[in-house]
């Protein structure tokens, strides 16, 4: 079968893998570019699952950087060009005791962006959270009080498909093509002045990629972007390239009824009135609010005992919930002792395990971004535009709003990033 031939080739049409080919074609408009999918349409893998809130309170520079040019980004799309993304302000409520080190880079982050205090009293104010937890629950659950509030005020939620369906749209009328149900089966490493002899590329040969491999025959390609996530180390393992991330699969719960309308809409400080994104101080368990189910997403990033296995779909685990995260929840709230468990799905971190930030990278001609440790969507436009800076050989990327980072920052052997703190 012939093979297709592009000058770029990206795979993977999650939110990295769009806002890269946007970016780059908005950049370099002459470039013919193909997006390459197994799913049958758009964002239907990780980006799809997520919990989708979005912040800038980050521990790293690097981090902030990223995820505040990102939001500024969404911001402009939303407000100036008029396109919904279901982008709400509610804010991010970090609820901590006095002795947790997050305070003093909270503290530090109050400099660069909106962050609000909220005192123990105001907290006890609300009437369904409980601050001082029953000893016996406390100590049988390891569990900590709560002190203060942190309200991060540039915080909030937004819909991943409607990000998505923003960067597809846009990258449909500037010429890019989709191929979705073509699945990448083998990425084929081959000279670049091949001799035809067998057993090429020998380790004295300049080797790049020539082709990738797919169900619906190879395409070839001058530059090759691997923007699949937690598949990546699995596509890029023939090749030799290190993709530095692991998979950990993340669950979500979604809880309604009657007590949980009452806190979801019980919030008086922001628009809509609907609690923020909160964070408990122990066992880094979520409330995400999802006000148009009238229901909290709740999740939790657990470690221990979690393996790096790898499943084609991942099921939520109903026993995980009732036996582990509920009972956190309900020592916090006790009227969610009342809620009822209403849906639940589960996806996958591409885990950074050593620093939780992005990996962007040159090997050969592959791009390679992945190692979003969770906060693909809320990062997805500064990654893009970094892979841009990489393809353009840039020095230098300007973010949207005019921060700017050194394109090599996120790389592997040029790599200037502090270690995360803040992963949710």
């Amino acid at each position: 079968m012939p093979s297709k031939r592009f000058d770029v080739i990206i795979i993977g049409s999650g939110i990295v893998g769009l806002s890269s080919a946007y970016h780059i074609k908005n950049n370099n408009p002459d470039v013919r570019i193909a997006v390459v999918d197994m799913a049958p349409t758009f964002a239907q893998g990780n980006t799809g699952k997520s919990a989708a809130g979005f912040r800038d309170l980050f521990s790293s520079e690097v981090n902030f950087k990223l995820s505040h040019s990102s939001i500024e980004f969404y911001k402009h799309i939303q407000e100036d060009l008029k396109f919904d993304l279901g982008m709400k302000f509610i804010g991010y409520l970090f609820l901590l005791n006095n002795s947790d080190i997050r305070l003093d880079v909270l503290e530090t982050l109050s400099r660069k962006t909106k962050v609000k205090h909220i005192d123990s009293g105001s907290l006890s104010d609300l009437g369904y959270l409980r601050l001082k937890l029953d000893p016996e629950n406390k100590k049988l659950l390891n569990l900590s009080d709560i002190d203060v509030g942190i309200l991060g005020e540039n915080c909030g939620i937004i819909e991943p498909e409607l990000v998505a369906e923003f960067y597809y749209q846009e990258l449909v009328k500037m010429g890019v093509e989709f191929f979705f149900n073509t699945k990448v089966e083998q990425y084929k490493l081959e000279p670049v002045n091949p001799l035809d002899y067998p057993g090429e590329p020998f380790l004295w040969q300049k080797t790049h990629l020539k082709s990738i491999m797919t169900n619906n025959g190879p395409m070839e390609a001058d530059v090759f972007i691997s923007a699949t996530d937690v598949w990546t180390t699995g596509l890029l393992d023939s090749t030799g390239i290190d993709s530095h991330i692991r998979p950990k699969k993340r669950q979500i719960f979604q809880i309604g009824g009657p007590e949980v309308e009452k806190i979801l809409f019980g919030w008086e400080q922001n628009e809509g009135s609907i609690m923020p994104f909160t964070i408990l101080p122990s066992y880094g368990v979520y409330l995400r609010p999802a006000p148009k189910y009238k229901a909290f997403w709740v999740g939790s990033s657990d470690d221990y005992g979690r393996d790096y296995s790898l499943e084609v779909d991942p099921e939520a685990e109903r026993s995980f919930y009732e036996n582990s995260v509920s009972q956190i929840l309900q020592a916090y709230f006790p009227s969610f002792s009342n809620s009822k468990l209403t849906g639940m799905w589960a996806g996958y971190y591409a885990y950074n395990t050593i620093d939780g930030t992005p990996y962007i990278f040159k090997d050969l001609n592959i791009i390679v971004a992945t190692g979003t440790s969770g906060s693909g969507i809320l990062k997805g436009d500064a990654i893009g535009r970094i892979v841009e800076g990489i393809y353009s050989n840039r020095e230098n990327t300007t973010l949207f709003g005019g921060l700017k980072i050194k394109t090599s920052a996120l790389s592997v052997s040029k790599r200037e990033v502090d270690r995360e703190e803040f992963v949710i």
